[in-house]
């Protein structure tokens, strides 16, 4: 499997086209340029094999497509640019869209490498707590004849089997900790990072609102382009990537076969709400209903961007806290009865 463009090299693609196509270069003459104007290596093969590809079908989707390195967002986009004639248009809404993600990734890979860190350092501490003075303690309680029971039993039976595998904890937490490290320096690991942050219950919300607003992005420019409805609902719903989004699209699309207009449709389904809905109602009043979607696109992606940024930087106290209370649970499990010998010698 080909390696996938990063998002900073989406958008520089996506901004130099949209720049070549503002000047009144043909898309063709434009990839030869940037072809040309690119050093040798894997950015001019690909652009070499985008030419290639173009030059024998004329169709720009399907020649960035065949190179195996473009997400399926930006092909889907370039095709219904191509169908509507907003190609410049669509490459600048590119631009935009990835050069946020990349300051997204960045700022969250800033975000997650003290943590990382932090939390090397606290599982260190952990297993030179369980491994060197776990063992201190309980050689004294056996000199001093007293029994473990309860939590402090169950601690020093933990601190026996880490003691015995602690090098092997040690060396997985580095590893495991230097592979993150590597995989956000090099772009590939917040992706994986959002992706997961999706998925757990708290963000549910954020895969929602990313499913919105590339559902409402590709429906204003089919709109824009005069697709018909139906086409325009599957090219737009073929984006989302959410089971449950794509459910409520296909109850809207029922409801517009049924005679509803799109804004209520949209409403009634779920997918938009609130001044939301309002904002597409004036919309089709007024003509302008692909702004209206466009608007609530930006403003659903920039509440994702917040969300997700905001569940990162809960990151680091999290991990602190629970460490710190594991630490601290294994002190007092240590502590109390130590402390209850001293009272009996008093």
């Amino acid at each position: 499997m080909k390696k996938m463009l990063t998002d900073s090299e989406l958008s520089a693609f996506a901004e130099q086209l949209a720049m070549i196509l503002h000047s009144g270069i043909s898309t063709l003459e434009g990839i030869m340029i940037m072809r040309d104007d690119t050093p040798q290596g894997p950015g001019r093969e690909i652009l070499d094999a985008v030419y290639q590809s173009l030059e024998e079908t004329g169709d720009l989707a399907d020649a960035l497509e065949s190179t195996e390195v473009f997400p399926e967002y930006f092909t889907r986009m370039t095709q219904i640019a191509e169908r509507s004639g907003t190609l410049e248009d669509v490459m600048t809404s590119l631009f935009e869209y990835y050069s946020r993600q990349s300051t997204l990734m960045r700022s969250i890979r800033d975000a997650l490498t003290y943590p990382l860190i932090l939390l090397t350092m606290l599982f260190a501490v952990l297993i030179v707590l369980m491994t060197q003075v776990m063992p201190v303690f309980r050689e004294v309680f056996d000199q001093l004849g007293i029994e473990m029971t309860g939590i402090s039993a169950a601690v020093f039976r933990i601190s026996g089997i880490v003691q015995r595998v602690s090098a092997v904890i040690l060396v997985a937490v580095v590893i495991l900790v230097i592979a993150s490290l590597v995989m956000l320096r090099t772009g590939k690991g917040a992706p994986i990072l959002t992706s997961a942050i999706t998925r757990l219950p708290l963000g549910r919300r954020i895969a929602r609102l990313l499913a919105t607003s590339r559902f409402c992005k590709a429906l204003a420019l089919s709109l824009h382009s005069g697709l018909d409805m139906g086409e325009s609902f599957e090219l737009a719903n073929s984006l989302t990537k959410h089971d449950e989004f794509e459910k409520s699209v296909k109850q809207a699309n029922e409801l517009m076969e049924q005679g509803n207009d799109l804004s209520t449709a949209l409403r009634d389904a779920g997918i938009i709400t609130g001044l939301n809905a309002r904002m597409v109602t004036i919309g089709f009043r007024t003509g302008t209903a692909e702004i209206a979607l466009d608007q609530i696109s930006d403003n659903c992606q920039d509440e994702a961007d917040v969300r997700i940024q905001s569940a990162v930087n809960m990151l680091e106290p999290t991990l602190t806290a629970i460490l710190s209370i594991l630490t601290g649970l294994i002190l007092v499990s240590v502590m109390l009865p130590l402390l209850g010998v001293m009272a009996n010698i008093g």
